[in-house]
């Protein structure tokens, strides 16, 4: 039977920086790496909505991408 096995996760905030000339988004991302396996989808979304509180930039998304190996 096939395994996985858990090796990071990342959190991205994107958050809306502006305009261009043609008044199209720009956006900024911000990344923390390092998240651990325990953590819940309702934990990430609070911690992230918390740090996005904290800038002066209207978050735009959050995103969690996650790294396994497949044995």
């Amino acid at each position: 039977m096939p395994k996985t096995n858990f090796l990071g996760a990342t959190l991205r905030l994107k958050c809306l920086a502006g305009h261009n000339e043609k008044n199209e988004p720009k956006f900024a991302i911000k990344t923390y790496r390092n998240l651990n396996g325990t953590h819940t989808t309702a934990g990430l979304v609070a911690v992230a909505k918390a740090i996005a509180s904290l800038s002066s930039q209207p978050l735009d998304s959050i995103m969690k991408q996650e790294t396994t190996e497949l044995s």
